[in-house]
């Protein structure tokens, strides 16, 4: 019995052995396809989006494995290039609509009418760079409009014979890329007066144009700008330079300065701007003197002034470089440009063929 028992053992044993031998040989034949793990789905329930009479159809107990298909009709956003975005984004904020509203009057506050308006328009869109140039006419009233223009900005000259331009208000900047508070805002209800000098007839002037070269000194210096010279005493105006002791230059900045006293009147104070539009001297307002300092110790002291002098009989508009000698024994540099009426007139509409050079 007991041997029996032995031999129904060993023969279980045995088919244990082949059973599993036959799932080991089996399964190498045939390996399980591992889906990945981003969008695998198994057999029994099939992904929404795949129609159930055409699914692939795997054998029992296996996986099968499903990739989602990105439709052929939908369109895939490319990628902006840099070079590109700044195209786009001067195209947003630089290329902008035009429109002016402007009205011409002279001196004393009469329209000017029937004047030609010319203007340009400098654009920058990303795409394209230049500039628009037209031109339009004022109406009886002189009042006119620019508009239908895409650009940046704007710069408005009227011409009329009889004329000059006495103001630099036409126009401005209109891209979003400058602050709010700098761009150009025009109202039709209210347009921008851009005024006009009525000519009142030409008087002969004195080209003041003279440079110096002298060393240092601590004295006060008197230049007649007539005559074009450094005069002991008198002229037109004094200059007195405040220099400190040593080297004044880029390596060793030094503050210094120059006292300007008008002889005989005043000085008002302006810009290269306004002295181009400015056609008459201002009746009042002069000062006799003023300090200029150079702060950084390098450079010049750069003014640009309306002058009376000699009592009322001399107007100048005076353009005044000075620089400082940088060594203790080297030399002061002295510039004057400008224009003057000797004939105790505040007529500044001068005529180019007429106009005399200082010393003569």
């Amino acid at each position: 019995m007991i041997m029996k028992i032995n031999r129904l053992n060993c023969l279980l044993i045995a088919i244990v052995v082949v059973l599993i031998a036959l799932v080991f040989w089996h399964g190498k034949k045939q390996p399980v396809e591992m889906p990945p793990t981003t969008a695998a789905e198994t057999n029994v329930a099939q992904p929404p989006a795949v129609n159930a009479k055409n699914a692939p159809v795997s054998a029992p107990g296996y996986t099968s494995t499903y990739i989602a298909q990105v439709p052929s009709n939908v369109p895939t956003q490319p990628v902006e290039s840099k070079d590109l975005q700044m195209r786009e984004g001067l195209a947003a904020f630089n290329d902008v609509d035009i429109e002016f509203f402007g009205r011409l009057e002279d001196q004393f506050g009469n329209a000017v009418g029937n004047a030609q308006i010319k203007f340009e328009v400098p654009f920058n869109n990303g795409h394209s760079v230049g500039v628009n140039r037209g031109m339009i006419m004022a109406d009886g009233n002189g009042f006119f409009t620019i508009n239908n223009y895409r650009g940046k900005s704007l710069s408005v000259v009227p011409v009329k014979s009889g004329y000059a331009l006495a103001s630099l208000n036409g126009g401005g900047v209109y891209s979003s890329l400058w602050p709010e508070s700098q761009r150009m805002h025009s109202d039709r209800n209210s347009p921008t007066v851009i005024k006009m000098w009525k000519l009142q007839g030409s008087e002969p002037l004195v080209d003041i144009g003279k440079e110096f070269k002298l060393p240092f000194t601590s004295a006060p210096i008197f230049f007649d700008l007539v005559a074009g010279k450094i005069a002991p005493s008198g002229g037109d105006l004094k200059i007195t330079v405040n220099r400190p002791p040593g080297e004044v230059s880029e390596h060793n900045p030094q503050q210094w300065s120059i006292n300007v006293e008008i002889i005989g009147g005043g000085f008002i104070e302006t810009s290269d701007k306004e002295w181009k539009v400015t056609y008459f001297a201002p009746d009042d307002g002069y000062q006799s003197a003023g300090t200029f300092t150079n702060n950084n110790g390098i450079g010049s002291v750069d003014k640009i002034f309306f002058v009376k002098s000699r009592g009322g009989q001399l107007y100048s508009k005076l353009g005044l470089s000075f620089g400082i000698n940088e060594m203790p024994d080297g030399f002061m540099r002295v510039k004057f440009r400008g224009v003057a009426n000797t004939n105790e007139s505040r007529n500044w509409e001068g005529d180019p063929n007429t106009l005399k050079a200082a010393g003569e």
